[in-house]
Protein backbone atom coordinates (compact mmCIF):
# COMPACT_ATOMS: atom_id res chain seq x y z
CA UNK A 1 0.00 0.00 0.00
CA UNK A 2 1.14 3.57 -0.96
CA UNK A 3 0.78 6.62 0.84
CA UNK A 4 0.89 9.86 -1.50
CA UNK A 5 1.01 13.73 -0.57
CA UNK A 6 -2.35 14.99 0.66
CA UNK A 7 -4.52 15.85 -2.29
CA UNK A 8 -7.21 17.55 -1.96
CA UNK A 9 -10.54 16.44 -3.55
CA UNK A 10 -10.90 19.26 -5.99
CA UNK A 11 -14.63 19.53 -7.20
CA UNK A 12 -13.73 21.72 -10.17
CA UNK A 13 -11.56 20.27 -12.22
CA UNK A 14 -9.72 17.05 -11.40
CA UNK A 15 -6.25 17.08 -10.28
CA UNK A 16 -3.75 18.13 -12.79
CA UNK A 17 -0.13 17.73 -11.47
CA UNK A 18 2.42 19.82 -12.75
CA UNK A 19 5.27 18.23 -14.70
CA UNK A 20 8.42 18.90 -12.73
CA UNK A 21 11.66 19.46 -14.44
CA UNK A 22 14.64 17.40 -13.97
CA UNK A 23 16.43 17.11 -10.82
CA UNK A 24 18.96 19.48 -10.46
CA UNK A 25 22.60 19.03 -11.60
CA UNK A 26 24.14 19.78 -8.57
CA UNK A 27 21.96 16.72 -6.59
CA UNK A 28 22.67 14.32 -9.46
CA UNK A 29 26.58 15.21 -9.18
CA UNK A 30 26.33 14.48 -5.86
CA UNK A 31 24.98 11.47 -5.91
CA UNK A 32 26.11 10.19 -9.33
CA UNK A 33 29.39 8.18 -7.57
CA UNK A 34 27.03 6.23 -5.15
CA UNK A 35 24.33 5.40 -7.61
CA UNK A 36 26.88 4.32 -9.99
CA UNK A 37 29.05 1.74 -8.29
CA UNK A 38 25.86 1.00 -5.90
CA UNK A 39 27.58 1.92 -2.70
CA UNK A 40 26.70 4.82 -0.25
CA UNK A 41 28.49 7.94 1.72
CA UNK A 42 29.48 7.14 5.63
CA UNK A 43 27.21 5.45 7.14
CA UNK A 44 28.49 7.67 10.58
CA UNK A 45 26.51 10.67 8.52
CA UNK A 46 24.31 8.88 6.67
CA UNK A 47 22.28 6.54 8.75
CA UNK A 48 21.43 4.15 5.30
CA UNK A 49 24.24 4.08 3.97
CA UNK A 50 24.86 0.21 5.18
CA UNK A 51 23.18 -1.48 2.17
CA UNK A 52 21.78 -0.58 -0.73
CA UNK A 53 19.09 -2.90 -3.21
CA UNK A 54 18.42 -2.21 -6.68
CA UNK A 55 15.94 -3.83 -9.03
CA UNK A 56 16.49 -6.19 -12.41
CA UNK A 57 13.94 -6.25 -15.09
CA UNK A 58 11.49 -6.12 -15.18
CA UNK A 59 10.57 -9.85 -15.33
CA UNK A 60 6.97 -9.41 -16.25
CA UNK A 61 5.11 -7.25 -18.29
CA UNK A 62 1.08 -6.80 -18.32
CA UNK A 63 -0.86 -4.85 -20.27
CA UNK A 64 -1.37 -4.40 -23.87
CA UNK A 65 -2.64 -1.38 -26.59
CA UNK A 66 -4.58 -4.30 -28.60
CA UNK A 67 -5.21 -7.40 -27.24
CA UNK A 68 -8.67 -7.21 -25.17
CA UNK A 69 -7.56 -9.81 -22.48
CA UNK A 70 -4.81 -7.61 -21.34
CA UNK A 71 -6.23 -4.03 -22.16
CA UNK A 72 -7.11 -2.48 -19.05
CA UNK A 73 -8.23 1.05 -17.01
CA UNK A 74 -6.10 3.27 -14.68
CA UNK A 75 -4.83 0.74 -11.65
CA UNK A 76 -5.61 2.24 -8.40
CA UNK A 77 -4.61 -0.70 -5.78
CA UNK A 78 -3.07 -4.00 -6.09
CA UNK A 79 -2.70 -6.80 -3.86
CA UNK A 80 -1.15 -10.47 -3.32
CA UNK A 81 -3.20 -13.02 -3.24
CA UNK A 82 -2.33 -15.79 -0.98
CA UNK A 83 -2.01 -18.52 -4.07
CA UNK A 84 0.56 -16.20 -5.78
CA UNK A 85 -2.11 -14.34 -7.70
CA UNK A 86 -2.16 -10.73 -8.67
CA UNK A 87 -4.54 -9.03 -8.20
CA UNK A 88 -6.02 -4.98 -9.56
CA UNK A 89 -8.05 -2.69 -9.12
CA UNK A 90 -9.66 -0.92 -11.80
CA UNK A 91 -11.68 2.29 -10.60
CA UNK A 92 -13.20 2.67 -14.60
CA UNK A 93 -13.86 -0.54 -15.15
CA UNK A 94 -15.83 -0.83 -11.70
CA UNK A 95 -14.25 -4.63 -11.39
CA UNK A 96 -11.06 -6.35 -10.17
CA UNK A 97 -8.87 -8.25 -12.54
CA UNK A 98 -6.78 -11.37 -11.39
CA UNK A 99 -3.06 -12.72 -12.87
CA UNK A 100 -1.36 -15.85 -12.81
CA UNK A 101 1.69 -15.90 -11.98
CA UNK A 102 2.84 -15.61 -15.66
CA UNK A 103 1.08 -12.52 -15.99
CA UNK A 104 -1.94 -14.06 -17.97
CA UNK A 105 -5.60 -13.46 -17.16
CA UNK A 106 -7.13 -15.58 -14.67
CA UNK A 107 -10.53 -13.64 -14.74
CA UNK A 108 -12.27 -10.52 -13.00
CA UNK A 109 -14.38 -9.91 -9.65
CA UNK A 110 -17.30 -7.12 -9.66
CA UNK A 111 -18.96 -4.96 -11.90
CA UNK A 112 -20.77 -1.75 -11.70
CA UNK A 113 -23.85 -1.48 -10.01
CA UNK A 114 -25.53 -1.41 -6.75
CA UNK A 115 -26.32 -4.97 -5.76
CA UNK A 116 -24.80 -7.47 -4.24
CA UNK A 117 -21.08 -8.06 -5.43
CA UNK A 118 -20.62 -4.82 -7.35
CA UNK A 119 -19.42 -1.81 -7.22
CA UNK A 120 -19.50 1.82 -7.65
CA UNK A 121 -16.34 3.65 -6.87
CA UNK A 122 -14.38 0.61 -5.30
CA UNK A 123 -11.01 2.66 -4.25
CA UNK A 124 -9.03 -0.15 -2.20
CA UNK A 125 -8.74 -4.22 -2.17
CA UNK A 126 -7.17 -6.60 0.41
CA UNK A 127 -7.04 -9.57 2.03
CA UNK A 128 -8.19 -10.87 5.16
CA UNK A 129 -6.76 -14.44 5.28
CA UNK A 130 -8.38 -16.62 1.45
CA UNK A 131 -11.40 -13.65 1.60
CA UNK A 132 -9.90 -10.74 -0.58
CA UNK A 133 -12.19 -7.51 0.49
CA UNK A 134 -12.91 -4.86 -1.63
CA UNK A 135 -13.95 -1.00 -0.33
CA UNK A 136 -16.38 0.92 -2.39
CA UNK A 137 -15.85 4.61 -0.84
CA UNK A 138 -18.75 6.05 -2.82
CA UNK A 139 -21.20 3.81 -1.30
CA UNK A 140 -19.26 3.08 1.78
CA UNK A 141 -19.67 -0.94 1.50
CA UNK A 142 -17.17 -3.43 2.30
CA UNK A 143 -17.39 -6.68 -0.23
CA UNK A 144 -16.08 -9.70 0.46
CA UNK A 145 -15.16 -12.29 -1.98
CA UNK A 146 -13.18 -16.07 -2.16
CA UNK A 147 -9.71 -16.56 -4.96
CA UNK A 148 -12.21 -17.88 -7.23
CA UNK A 149 -14.22 -14.41 -7.09
CA UNK A 150 -17.50 -15.75 -5.67
CA UNK A 151 -19.72 -12.61 -3.51
CA UNK A 152 -19.01 -13.91 0.13
CA UNK A 153 -21.01 -10.70 1.67
CA UNK A 154 -20.66 -7.05 2.49
CA UNK A 155 -20.33 -4.19 5.28
CA UNK A 156 -22.00 -1.36 5.36
CA UNK A 157 -21.14 0.85 8.09
CA UNK A 158 -23.08 3.75 8.97
CA UNK A 159 -21.96 7.57 8.14
CA UNK A 160 -22.51 10.76 10.13
CA UNK A 161 -22.10 12.70 6.80
CA UNK A 162 -21.88 16.01 9.03
CA UNK A 163 -22.27 19.36 7.81
CA UNK A 164 -19.26 19.53 5.75
CA UNK A 165 -16.03 20.87 6.39
CA UNK A 166 -14.14 22.17 9.88
CA UNK A 167 -16.05 19.64 12.34
CA UNK A 168 -17.04 17.13 10.10
CA UNK A 169 -17.34 13.37 11.92
CA UNK A 170 -14.94 10.93 10.77
CA UNK A 171 -15.87 8.73 8.20
CA UNK A 172 -14.48 5.10 7.55
CA UNK A 173 -11.97 4.48 5.47
CA UNK A 174 -9.94 1.85 5.28
CA UNK A 175 -11.24 -1.88 6.69
CA UNK A 176 -9.76 -4.03 9.95
CA UNK A 177 -9.34 -7.81 10.22
CA UNK A 178 -12.11 -7.60 12.95
CA UNK A 179 -14.97 -5.94 11.15
CA UNK A 180 -13.61 -2.36 12.41
CA UNK A 181 -12.67 0.14 10.54
CA UNK A 182 -9.94 3.23 10.64
CA UNK A 183 -12.12 6.00 10.08
CA UNK A 184 -10.86 10.09 9.05
CA UNK A 185 -12.58 13.27 8.74
CA UNK A 186 -13.32 14.74 5.77
CA UNK A 187 -10.25 16.64 4.56
CA UNK A 188 -12.13 20.17 3.04
CA UNK A 189 -9.65 21.83 1.22
CA UNK A 190 -11.61 24.96 1.37
CA UNK A 191 -11.10 24.94 4.53
CA UNK A 192 -7.86 23.77 4.45
CA UNK A 193 -6.98 27.23 2.59
CA UNK A 194 -9.06 29.58 4.64
CA UNK A 195 -7.07 28.22 7.61
CA UNK A 196 -10.90 27.14 8.98
CA UNK A 197 -9.81 23.27 8.83
CA UNK A 198 -6.18 22.90 11.14
CA UNK A 199 -6.53 19.28 12.33
CA UNK A 200 -7.75 16.43 10.90
CA UNK A 201 -8.88 13.87 13.84
CA UNK A 202 -8.26 9.55 12.90
CA UNK A 203 -10.19 7.48 15.06
CA UNK A 204 -11.28 3.56 15.33
CA UNK A 205 -14.42 2.52 14.29
CA UNK A 206 -16.99 -0.09 14.59
CA UNK A 207 -18.51 -2.39 12.59
CA UNK A 208 -21.53 0.21 12.77
CA UNK A 209 -19.60 3.55 11.84
CA UNK A 210 -19.56 4.37 14.81
CA UNK A 211 -16.03 6.12 16.57
CA UNK A 212 -15.04 4.11 19.20
CA UNK A 213 -10.98 5.13 20.15
CA UNK A 214 -8.96 8.04 19.38
CA UNK A 215 -6.02 7.17 17.28
CA UNK A 216 -4.53 10.61 16.34
CA UNK A 217 -4.77 14.23 15.09
CA UNK A 218 -3.21 15.32 12.08
CA UNK A 219 -2.26 18.71 11.90
CA UNK A 220 -2.92 20.68 8.24
CA UNK A 221 -1.89 23.92 7.43
CA UNK A 222 -3.24 26.47 4.81
CA UNK A 223 -0.25 26.08 2.51
CA UNK A 224 -0.92 22.23 2.03
CA UNK A 225 -3.86 23.00 -0.31
CA UNK A 226 -3.06 24.83 -3.69
CA UNK A 227 -6.22 27.07 -4.08
CA UNK A 228 -5.85 29.26 -7.31
CA UNK A 229 -8.48 31.71 -8.02
CA UNK A 230 -9.94 31.69 -11.68
CA UNK A 231 -13.21 33.89 -12.63
CA UNK A 232 -15.95 32.54 -10.44
CA UNK A 233 -14.30 29.84 -9.56
CA UNK A 234 -11.22 28.63 -7.45
CA UNK A 235 -9.43 25.49 -8.50
CA UNK A 236 -7.89 23.41 -5.44
CA UNK A 237 -4.73 21.32 -6.55
CA UNK A 238 -1.91 19.53 -4.60
CA UNK A 239 1.17 21.57 -3.75
CA UNK A 240 4.05 20.51 -6.23
CA UNK A 241 6.49 21.27 -3.36
CA UNK A 242 4.17 20.58 -0.62
CA UNK A 243 5.53 19.25 2.66
CA UNK A 244 2.19 18.04 4.48
CA UNK A 245 2.75 14.58 6.09
CA UNK A 246 2.31 11.70 4.53
CA UNK A 247 -0.09 9.04 6.00
CA UNK A 248 -0.54 5.63 5.39
CA UNK A 249 -3.18 3.32 6.75
CA UNK A 250 -2.60 -0.18 7.60
CA UNK A 251 -4.04 -3.31 9.62
CA UNK A 252 -1.83 -2.35 12.73
CA UNK A 253 -2.60 1.75 12.88
CA UNK A 254 -1.24 4.47 11.05
CA UNK A 255 2.75 5.28 9.34
CA UNK A 256 3.16 9.02 9.58
CA UNK A 257 5.83 10.69 7.81
CA UNK A 258 6.45 14.54 9.30
CA UNK A 259 8.55 15.95 6.17
CA UNK A 260 7.78 19.64 7.03
CA UNK A 261 10.68 21.26 5.70
CA UNK A 262 13.08 23.20 7.97
CA UNK A 263 12.26 26.48 8.98
CA UNK A 264 14.27 27.46 11.39
CA UNK A 265 18.20 26.31 12.91
CA UNK A 266 18.54 23.00 13.73
CA UNK A 267 19.30 19.64 11.44
CA UNK A 268 16.94 18.89 8.94
CA UNK A 269 14.68 15.33 9.32
CA UNK A 270 12.04 13.29 8.61
CA UNK A 271 10.58 11.96 11.53
CA UNK A 272 8.57 8.11 11.02
CA UNK A 273 5.77 7.32 13.55
CA UNK A 274 4.36 4.23 13.81
CA UNK A 275 0.64 4.84 15.56
CA UNK A 276 -0.76 1.11 17.05
CA UNK A 277 -4.88 0.83 16.62
CA UNK A 278 -5.18 2.12 20.14
CA UNK A 279 -3.58 5.69 19.94
CA UNK A 280 -0.42 4.49 21.54
CA UNK A 281 3.06 5.32 19.59
CA UNK A 282 4.70 2.22 18.32
CA UNK A 283 8.19 3.85 17.38
CA UNK A 284 9.05 7.17 16.31
CA UNK A 285 11.95 7.84 14.47
CA UNK A 286 14.06 10.36 12.56
CA UNK A 287 15.95 10.34 9.53
CA UNK A 288 18.16 13.33 8.98
CA UNK A 289 19.24 14.49 5.77
CA UNK A 290 20.99 17.54 4.22
CA UNK A 291 18.42 20.26 2.72
CA UNK A 292 18.32 21.48 -1.16
CA UNK A 293 17.82 24.50 -1.62
CA UNK A 294 14.46 25.07 -3.74
CA UNK A 295 15.43 27.87 -6.81
CA UNK A 296 13.80 30.22 -8.37
CA UNK A 297 14.21 28.35 -11.96
CA UNK A 298 12.49 25.29 -10.54
CA UNK A 299 9.70 27.42 -9.10
CA UNK A 300 9.34 29.68 -12.63
CA UNK A 301 9.56 25.85 -14.61
CA UNK A 302 6.73 24.64 -12.66
CA UNK A 303 4.27 27.53 -12.59
CA UNK A 304 4.66 28.05 -16.29
CA UNK A 305 4.15 24.53 -16.60
CA UNK A 306 0.79 24.44 -14.56
CA UNK A 307 -0.29 27.40 -16.02
CA UNK A 308 0.07 25.56 -19.81
CA UNK A 309 -1.76 22.49 -18.79
CA UNK A 310 -4.70 24.66 -16.58
CA UNK A 311 -4.92 26.31 -20.36
CA UNK A 312 -5.61 23.71 -22.27
CA UNK A 313 -7.83 22.27 -19.82
CA UNK A 314 -10.00 25.10 -20.00
CA UNK A 315 -9.72 25.53 -23.78
CA UNK A 316 -7.20 28.72 -23.70
CA UNK A 317 -9.44 30.34 -20.31
CA UNK A 318 -6.76 29.07 -17.97
CA UNK A 319 -5.08 30.69 -15.17
CA UNK A 320 -2.27 33.50 -15.49
CA UNK A 321 1.01 32.73 -13.63
CA UNK A 322 0.62 34.87 -11.41
CA UNK A 323 -2.12 34.28 -9.73
CA UNK A 324 -0.90 30.54 -9.57
CA UNK A 325 2.80 32.15 -8.48
CA UNK A 326 0.67 33.78 -5.33
CA UNK A 327 -0.96 30.92 -4.58
CA UNK A 328 2.25 28.05 -4.82
CA UNK A 329 3.88 27.46 -1.43
CA UNK A 330 7.33 28.20 -1.96
CA UNK A 331 9.72 26.75 0.88
CA UNK A 332 13.90 27.70 0.83
CA UNK A 333 14.22 23.81 0.41
CA UNK A 334 12.48 20.80 -1.10
CA UNK A 335 10.98 18.31 0.95
CA UNK A 336 13.07 15.46 1.37
CA UNK A 337 10.52 12.74 0.56
CA UNK A 338 7.13 12.62 -1.70
CA UNK A 339 5.68 8.79 -0.54
CA UNK A 340 5.29 6.18 1.65
CA UNK A 341 4.81 2.55 1.02
CA UNK A 342 5.20 -0.42 3.69
CA UNK A 343 6.84 -3.68 2.26
CA UNK A 344 4.89 -7.66 2.98
CA UNK A 345 7.34 -7.56 5.87
CA UNK A 346 6.62 -4.20 7.57
CA UNK A 347 9.76 -2.68 6.26
CA UNK A 348 9.13 1.07 5.83
CA UNK A 349 10.24 2.21 1.97
CA UNK A 350 10.32 6.37 1.84
CA UNK A 351 10.91 7.94 -1.93
CA UNK A 352 12.55 10.87 -2.14
CA UNK A 353 11.46 14.13 -3.32
CA UNK A 354 13.65 14.15 -6.52
CA UNK A 355 15.29 11.25 -8.86
CA UNK A 356 19.14 11.21 -9.61
CA UNK A 357 21.21 10.27 -12.74
CA UNK A 358 23.67 7.19 -12.47
CA UNK A 359 26.20 6.53 -14.70
CA UNK A 360 24.82 5.62 -17.67
CA UNK A 361 22.60 9.00 -17.63
CA UNK A 362 19.11 7.08 -16.30
CA UNK A 363 17.15 8.63 -13.81
CA UNK A 364 16.57 6.52 -10.87
CA UNK A 365 14.50 6.88 -7.59
CA UNK A 366 16.01 6.99 -4.24
CA UNK A 367 14.48 5.13 -1.54
CA UNK A 368 15.50 5.14 2.58
CA UNK A 369 14.38 2.20 3.66
CA UNK A 370 13.04 1.22 7.56
CA UNK A 371 12.74 -1.88 9.60
CA UNK A 372 9.49 -2.50 11.23
CA UNK A 373 10.86 -0.95 14.22
CA UNK A 374 11.90 2.14 12.53
CA UNK A 375 15.95 1.48 11.76
CA UNK A 376 17.15 2.33 9.26
CA UNK A 377 18.19 -0.57 7.13
CA UNK A 378 19.73 0.74 3.70
CA UNK A 379 19.15 2.54 0.04
CA UNK A 380 16.93 1.07 -2.70
CA UNK A 381 17.07 1.92 -6.33
CA UNK A 382 14.27 1.97 -8.76
CA UNK A 383 13.47 3.31 -12.27
CA UNK A 384 12.29 7.16 -12.16
CA UNK A 385 9.10 6.76 -14.03
CA UNK A 386 7.73 3.32 -11.60
CA UNK A 387 5.36 3.82 -9.35
CA UNK A 388 5.81 1.31 -6.55
CA UNK A 389 2.86 -0.45 -5.01
CA UNK A 390 3.98 -3.71 -3.57
CA UNK A 391 7.23 -4.99 -2.10
CA UNK A 392 8.31 -8.19 -1.41
CA UNK A 393 11.29 -10.43 -0.10
CA UNK A 394 12.50 -10.73 -3.70
CA UNK A 395 10.11 -8.79 -5.63
CA UNK A 396 9.11 -5.47 -6.48
CA UNK A 397 5.37 -4.59 -8.36
CA UNK A 398 4.36 -1.85 -9.52
CA UNK A 399 2.93 0.52 -12.24
CA UNK A 400 4.60 2.49 -15.72
CA UNK A 401 3.41 4.24 -18.46
CA UNK A 402 4.49 4.75 -21.90
CA UNK A 403 4.33 7.54 -24.08
CA UNK A 404 0.95 7.61 -24.66
CA UNK A 405 0.29 7.41 -20.80
CA UNK A 406 -1.15 3.41 -21.25
CA UNK A 407 -0.33 2.01 -17.95
CA UNK A 408 1.60 -1.03 -17.42
CA UNK A 409 1.90 -3.91 -14.41
CA UNK A 410 5.22 -4.50 -13.70
CA UNK A 411 7.20 -6.66 -11.38
CA UNK A 412 10.86 -6.01 -10.91
CA UNK A 413 13.41 -8.78 -9.17
CA UNK A 414 14.69 -6.85 -6.17
CA UNK A 415 18.09 -7.69 -5.49
CA UNK A 416 20.19 -6.64 -1.82
CA UNK A 417 23.74 -5.82 -2.26
CA UNK A 418 25.90 -9.40 -1.28
CA UNK A 419 22.74 -11.53 -2.45
CA UNK A 420 24.35 -14.21 -5.67
CA UNK A 421 22.69 -13.61 -9.32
Amino acid sequence: MRSFPFLPSPPFPARLPPALPPPPAAVAAALLLAVGCGGAPDSERDPFGAAAWRVEGPELRIGSLDDPGYIFGSVAAMAMGPQGRLYSLHRSEEAVRRWNADGTPAGSIGRGGEGPGEFTRPSDIGFFGDSLWVWDDWVYRLSYFDLDGAFLGSLSPRIELGTGGTGSPPRPDRPLRDGSFVGVAPMGSEEIAKGALTEIPYVRMNAEGQPSTPIWTRPVEMHDALAIASGPYTLFLSQPFGDDHLVLTTGTGILVANRRVRTGEGAAAVRVTRIGLDGDTVFSATAPYEPEPLGAARVDSVVAGLASQLERAFDGEGVREPEIRAALFRPDHLPAVKALVEAADGAIWLERFDPVVNEAGAALTEWWVLDAAGAPLGRAWTPAGLDVRLIGDDELWGVESDEMDVQYIVRYRLVRDGDEE
